[in-house]
């Protein structure tokens, strides 16, 4: 009777001891399931942080992206702006140049560069000298605001006018400079030689009627009877030419201002205006102790269509100039001949002395009005300084062409070429 109890206790107590230890077994599984659980939900919950994360990157990324693309779409339109600008400041034939604050230069354009010579010469110009005069000024009254009055400066061998403009910003804050250039050397000139004009004339004038005067009263001074002064009524008759050469310059001069400039145009012989021009100038050149020369080759026959006293009048003006620019043992050479030019035919008349020459600085000027270079010297004849402007403006009126070749201290070959008359006789 005793021993079931015992054996009944004793599995009683195995029985609980294997429950304690299926307890604890279960009790560690449990604490790390449940760990597991918790990390599990932290790791889901960070991850759904991240994704939110990234999901709000990208979005700024693709924010970033558009606004990346619209820059790039913004400074392609304004490179394409200022290629545009570039384009048109370098076509104008003003100047223009841009400063920083500081005064450095930031754009040029090929006006400026060539009124300059160039942008290192900014500063040792009279434009740095313009630039520092202002430098101090900072407020600024709009956006672009006139620095004082234009002013005309000596810039590379020029005559520039200048004006200075500050640039503001919207707090009217100074933040550069632009300065606009117009070379005025031509018209400078002008106004100059304008304002000395009618004295010009009154010497032009001054020699011919002196020597008329003084023949008309040498000649009113002999007797009725007496035999007539033939060197007296010669040189009486060329100051006529040379002021009726004069008056006809003058009026040709107001007609091409007005631009009603036109030639006659009559059937002419070639080799008669030549000559025309050589018997009346000859004799006072050979005078002169000068050598008048003149060749022709198959130029019998040749006739153009224009203005006779107008092309003698170019012509004998060559002549002149010549012989003018020359001295005692020298020489004058007409070559006349008929040439073929772009398919046309022409009656071409070369001009050549052994004078002083024409100095490369002065050569690509010489055609225009009113210019006396240095290779005029005190010594020569005086002239109005638009002989040459009005040969070739007949030259070009009749539909041909005056060209000049120089070297200084060698002479002068100057060749004027008239179009051969279509419907009369060409040489051949």
């Amino acid at each position: 009777m005793n021993q079931a109890p015992s054996q009944t206790n004793g599995e009683l107590n195995a029985g609980l001891g294997e429950i304690h230890r299926f307890g604890s077994v279960s009790e560690s599984l449990f604490r790390r399931l449940y760990r597991g659980l918790n990390r599990r939900q932290q790791l889901e919950a960070e991850l759904r942080r991240q994704r939110a994360h990234a999901g709000r990157q990208a979005a700024q990324n693709e924010s970033l992206q558009r606004r990346y693309q619209q820059l790039q779409t913004d400074h392609s339109r304004r490179a394409s702006e200022l290629e545009r600008l570039q384009a048109v400041l370098g076509s104008l034939e003003e100047g223009i140049v841009t400063q920083d604050p500081n005064g450095k230069v930031t754009m040029m354009n090929q006006a400026a560069e060539a009124m300059l010579g160039g942008k290192k010469a900014f500063w040792d110009s009279a434009l740095g000298t313009l630039f520092e005069r202002y430098r101090d000024v900072q407020e600024t009254r709009a956006e672009l605001t006139p620095l004082g009055e234009s002013d005309e400066l000596p810039l590379n061998n020029r005559i520039v006018r200048a004006q200075l403009i500050a640039v503001g910003d919207e707090n009217r804050r100074r933040i550069g400079t632009v300065i606009i250039l117009r070379d005025v050397t031509y018209d400078a000139l002008a106004e100059r030689l304008k304002d000395g004009f009618a004295r010009h004339i009154a010497d032009e004038m001054e020699s011919p009627v002196s020597v008329i005067r003084l023949a008309a009263e040498l000649l009113s001074g002999q007797p009725e009877d007496s035999a007539v002064n033939q060197r007296l009524l010669e040189k009486l008759l060329n100051n006529v030419d040379i002021l009726d050469q004069l008056a006809l310059e003058l009026h040709d001069i107001g007609r091409m201002n007005a631009g009603s400039f036109e030639v006659r145009r009559e059937p002419l012989s070639a080799e008669g205006v030549v000559w025309s021009v050589v018997n009346g100038i000859g004799a006072d050149i050979k005078s002169r102790g000068i050598d008048l020369l003149v060749m022709t080759r198959d130029f019998a026959g040749v006739q153009v269509r224009g203005d006779e006293s107008r092309l003698q009048w170019a012509l004998g003006h060559l002549v002149r100039n010549g012989a003018d620019y020359n001295q005692e043992g020298g020489y004058v050479a007409l070559a006349a001949r008929s040439e073929s030019r772009n398919g046309l035919e022409f009656a071409v008349i070369s001009v050549s002395d052994n004078g002083r020459g024409i100095s490369a600085v002065d050569l690509p000027h010489i055609f225009e009005r009113f210019y006396r270079g240095a290779h005029v010297a005190d010594t020569a004849p005086s002239r109005l300084g638009q002989g040459l402007y009005v040969a070739k403006a007949i030259c070009e009126a009749h539909g041909g062409y005056l060209q000049v070749e120089s070297r200084e201290g060698v002479g002068s070959i100057f060749t004027m070429g008239v179009p051969v008359f279509p419907g009369g006789p060409r040489a051949r």
